[in-house]
């Protein structure tokens, strides 16, 4: 089981810092400027806004059941509640919003839209507020329906083509 798997937008940033610095191994070995370097690629998708429309290219199901997605750039799916350097991505809350309050051992998933770089930053800054909640479940499938879109999963990024992952 993983911590955390992520398809769009977050997965798009990882992706390209992971391909920088297998590129320039040298010009990584400073945290802090590390993530001036998340931020600056943050900052470039966006304007580029690539993944608004996620939702038309990706089919989500919880629990074997179809989940209607609304207008994303991406989607996040927690194993446990710190995500991004230890950012509460699903937020705090008092399980009153129909959501359970997530716990390490409910063997459940949480799974969490990504509406834009600003949630992201602000998520990362802040921290502990209410995401855009899609859904709980014990497992999640995805189909990617058209061109590959980025994943990752623990922070490890790649394509995924056209097809299934679960």
């Amino acid at each position: 089981m993983n911590n955390y798997f992520g398809i769009g937008l977050d997965a798009r940033i990882s992706l390209e810092f992971h391909l920088k610095r297998e590129e320039h191994p040298e010009k990584f070995h400073s945290r802090a400027k590390n993530i001036m370097r998340y931020g600056v690629i943050s900052g470039r998708q966006f304007f580029m806004n690539k993944y608004k429309n996620l939702n038309q290219r990706v089919h989500m199901e919880c629990d074997g059941i179809p989940v209607q997605l609304p207008t994303l750039q991406g989607i996040v799916v927690l194993n446990i509640t710190s995500y991004m350097g230890g950012t509460n991505f699903w937020g705090t809350g008092k399980g009153d919003d129909g959501f359970n309050i997530p716990a390490i051992d409910d063997r459940m998933l949480e799974v969490v839209g990504v509406v834009g770089v600003p949630q992201l930053g602000i998520s990362y800054m802040i921290g502990g507020l209410q995401h855009h909640r899609l859904a709980q479940c014990r497992s999640v499938r995805f189909t990617v329906l058209g061109d590959p879109v980025p994943v990752q999963v623990d922070g490890e990024a790649g394509c995924r083509n056209r097809g299934t992952s679960r």
